[in-house]
């Protein structure tokens, strides 16, 4: 399977609720997974697929999508707007935007999403990459082949 590295645009971060399983048993390629995903908005417009912290948040429309390919898990979240970001005028009077999020639990040469050890990109294939071409992936979206011991990216 010939896989691509994905690395998007990170317009959140953590809110205070945010919660990893610290137990090394869980994790998953080096990636703790989260108990409970609680994310901080910090710019708009978003694009249809996002990260956070190894999280991943996509619009409805390809959340749809995305349920014909293998290794993602939905999951719930909590989601807000920067306080400084509101008082800046930032959001415009906007509405916190319908996001889907999504956990990778694929394994790399046999999902279409997948982590590896090391690298903080997404890996897809390319049959994902050929759906998520379709999709506004944002202006700092960067796409490479990936082979094994290349495109890492230190976590």
């Amino acid at each position: 399977m010939t896989y691509f590295s994905v690395s998007l645009e990170v317009p959140f971060r953590l809110g205070d609720n945010a919660e990893f399983n610290q137990d090394p048993a869980f994790w998953m390629d080096g990636v703790k997974p989260f108990v409970r995903i609680d994310v901080v908005l910090l710019e708009t417009p978003i694009p249809d697929l996002t990260t956070t912290d190894g999280i991943y948040f996509t619009s409805p429309r390809l959340a749809d999508e995305l349920k014909e390919l293998s290794g993602l898990r939905e999951r719930d979240y909590t989601l807000a707007f920067d306080d400084q970001m509101k008082e800046l005028g930032e959001f415009g009077g906007g509405k916190v935007p319908e996001l889907m999020c999504f956990e990778v639990t694929g394994r790399y040469g046999r999902h279409d999403f997948a982590h590896v050890n090391g690298l903080t990109d997404l890996l897809v294939s390319e049959q994902a990459l050929a759906m998520l071409r379709h999709f506004d992936l944002g202006d700092l979206a960067d796409i490479r082949p990936f082979r094994t011991g290349t495109c890492h990216r230190p976590r």
